[in-house]
């Protein structure tokens, strides 16, 4: 009896444990590369876009077979397909407790073709609708400089207008000596 109640606290134990352990699998976590040595899923939560500077805020996980979780903060570049990286923490095993921590101060590096930081790039891209913002940023952009430039010439015509009032005023004044 003793002996199935310690098997059963261990095996609840486990339950436990493995209940807490670092996962990557839920609703917030989305595909988007794998290969023989690792699998990406970028954090849905965490995804941001700015069309003024044309970048992106995501974190991704990449999950090695090894057996290593590495959670990394990245800031997307589309303009030259390049990543900054910044946080980065290591989990072992499906592990919550981070075995290292480092920050890489938003070093930056070009995604290489085929890879998945290329795959990473492209995954954001599409989830934050960047084209399409891009796209309504620059129309936005232009219209405000079409009103300036029309604001610019219509303040022209109107010192043109003052200035040709005034010579005529000027020429009438001549004329009547005023």
């Amino acid at each position: 009896m003793k002996k199935g109640l310690v098997l059963a606290t261990i095996f609840a134990l486990c339950s436990t444990m493995m209940v807490s352990a670092k996962e990557f699998n839920d609703a917030r976590w989305q595909w988007f590369y794998s290969n023989s040595d690792y699998t990406g899923k970028v954090d849905l939560n965490t995804l941001s876009y700015d069309p003024d500077t044309d970048t992106a805020t995501a974190w991704a996980v990449w999950v090695r077979t090894t057996g290593i979780q590495e959670l990394i903060s990245y800031k997307i570049h589309f303009s030259n397909n390049s990543l900054d990286l910044f946080d980065m923490n290591t989990y072992i095993n499906g592990s919550d407790e981070i075995k290292r921590s480092q920050n890489f101060n938003g070093q930056n590096h070009v995604a290489a073709p085929g890879m998945g930081d290329e795959a990473l790039i492209a995954s954001v891209k599409g989830l934050v609708g960047r084209d399409a913002k891009l796209a309504d940023y620059k129309k936005q952009k232009a219209d405000e400089a079409q009103l300036q430039e029309q604001k610019r010439i219509e303040e022209q015509k109107a010192a043109e207008k003052k200035a040709k009032h005034e010579r005529n005023r000027d020429i009438l004044r001549g004329i009547f000596g005023i």
